[in-house]
């Protein structure tokens, strides 16, 4: 055996563990809060190149229960922004994690890998016990543009779920900006209703969402009641 063959193989593994490190130290300084955003960012943008070529390190950190929080949620953020078939598996799994946090990151890295085979899992997750989680993916449906997701929209907007005591809650504001998002006119009776919404939130989301679809905005010399008029009568024109 020749002197280089024989060095060959510890040469690699110092380079596996090297990589390995590198990686390991790009997570902590991505979910460290105390870190500056730009460093944060710097170092989530390593992990996405690495994870082109191998996201091993990253995916055993996003699947592994007891790692921290912080760590897993950025693994999964970096997973949605690697895309392919290996990263889009594991972000499905972990729609059933007992954490609503992962399951929310998970959500969104969905949202940002673009794969419509994943929007029957998305539209599920708008029933989730978490709100965070409706909310993501709401988020990630909106990114989709998948026009089945409209009705299931819809559908959220006025479940029981997103009320507390009889008061809107924050996530609904996020179904009617998704229906915006993904720009079908089916949406356009939910969002007539959305625009004298009891939720001040809702009828804000209500008239960017309408901009969205119709693909012109009423802002221009007019206050906000004012909009929301205008886009009365273009929307009741639009479901004559």
């Amino acid at each position: 055996m020749s002197r280089l063959s024989a060095i060959l193989p510890l040469v690699l593994v110092l380079v596996a563990a090297t990589a390995h490190a590198d990686t390991a130290g790009d997570l902590l300084e991505a979910a460290d809060a105390q870190v500056p955003e730009a460093t944060r960012l710097e170092a989530f943008d390593r992990l996405v190149r690495t994870g082109q070529t191998d996201i091993s390190h990253v995916r055993t950190v996003a699947v592994t229960v007891d790692a921290d929080t912080r760590q897993r949620w950025v693994a999964i953020r970096v997973l949605g922004k690697v895309r392919g078939d290996g990263p889009r598996d594991v972000l499905l799994g972990l729609l059933d994690d007992e954490q609503p946090a992962i399951r929310a990151a998970a959500t969104q890295a969905l949202g940002d890998l673009g794969d419509r085979n994943t929007t029957t899992q998305l539209i599920e997750q708008l029933k989730d016990p978490a709100v965070i989680v409706r909310a993501g993916a709401a988020e990630a449906l909106g990114k989709l543009g998948d026009r089945t997701a409209v009705s299931p929209l819809a559908d959220a907007l006025q479940a029981r779920d997103n009320y507390y005591r009889g008061s809107s809650l924050w996530v609904r504001s996020h179904f009617v900006l998704a229906l915006g998002e993904i720009g079908d006119r089916k949406a356009v009776p939910t969002l007539l209703r959305a625009l004298d919404d009891g939720d001040a939130g809702v009828q804000v989301a209500a008239v960017a969402a309408m901009e969205r679809v119709a693909g012109f905005s009423y802002a221009e010399g007019r206050d906000a009641d004012q909009q929301r008029e205008a886009w009365r009568r273009w929307g009741q024109a639009q479901v004559r």
